[in-house]
């Protein structure tokens, strides 16, 4: 693979050399490469669909006795 920099883009890597902050130009990629933000997995509204319908599905027939307490008095009974 072939890099064309700017003449100033060349200036700020010799200077990160110089300047202690990266060894070489493949260490100088390295970081750069590194810092740039991960990209996460575009947003599937099918699958979150379906994950739901799972989800309720799952959960039918499932209840919580809670013997006339709201969630609020459940949760602090203990």
């Amino acid at each position: 693979m072939t890099i064309t920099l700017t003449p100033g883009q060349e200036r700020a890597i010799q200077e990160a050399i110089r300047a202690g902050d990266v060894r070489s130009i493949d260490e100088f990629i390295e970081t750069a490469i590194e810092a740039l933000p991960l990209r996460e997995a575009e947003f599937d509204v099918e699958k979150a669909r379906q994950a739901g319908a799972r989800i309720r599905e799952l959960r039918k027939g499932v209840r919580l006795d809670r013997r006339g307490m709201s969630i609020r008095q459940l949760a602090h009974s203990q």
